[in-house]
């Protein structure tokens, strides 16, 4: 009778989980970002460093794609076509209605697809929390 041997634990995939990526290599993926940006964004992105944070957020989510209307959890987001990245508003403060203005987080290597569902859903934050949040992302404000 042959010997029967554990199977082998799968091994953790990077691109799997962004909590798995290095800072170094968070850090390659933004300067790719950045580089390969197109003039437009690179103009949002220099307004963005400069302070305004309306600039690279495009597309206003608030108030009509949240189910809990009384605290979303998003407030704005924004897709570059070039570079693949993602960049979402979420709301500031914890009481109320949330305002423009809270932290800023941007997702790399996100499909197209995967943009034109965040605008579809019910929910973006919902979306984000079960599928956005295994591509590689970084805080950014």
């Amino acid at each position: 009778m042959a010997k029967k041997y554990p199977k082998p634990r799968p091994t953790p995939q990077p691109h799997l989980k962004s909590g798995k990526y290095s800072k170094r290599q968070l850090d390659r993926l933004q300067y790719q970002a950045r580089k390969n940006a197109s003039p437009k964004a690179r103009e949002r992105l220099e307004a963005f460093d400069s302070g305004d944070l309306d600039a690279l957020v495009t597309f206003n989510t608030y108030p009509d794609h949240t189910i809990n209307r009384n605290r979303p959890r998003t407030v704005a987001a924004g897709y570059d076509y070039g570079t693949h990245t993602l960049r979402v508003m979420f709301r500031n403060g914890e009481d109320g209605r949330g305002t423009r203005g809270g932290a800023v987080y941007e997702y790399y290597r996100v499909p197209e697809n995967v943009w034109r569902h965040v605008r579809k859903a019910r929910s973006e934050g919902r979306y984000i929390n079960s599928t956005i949040n295994n591509y590689p992302y970084r805080r950014i404000a």
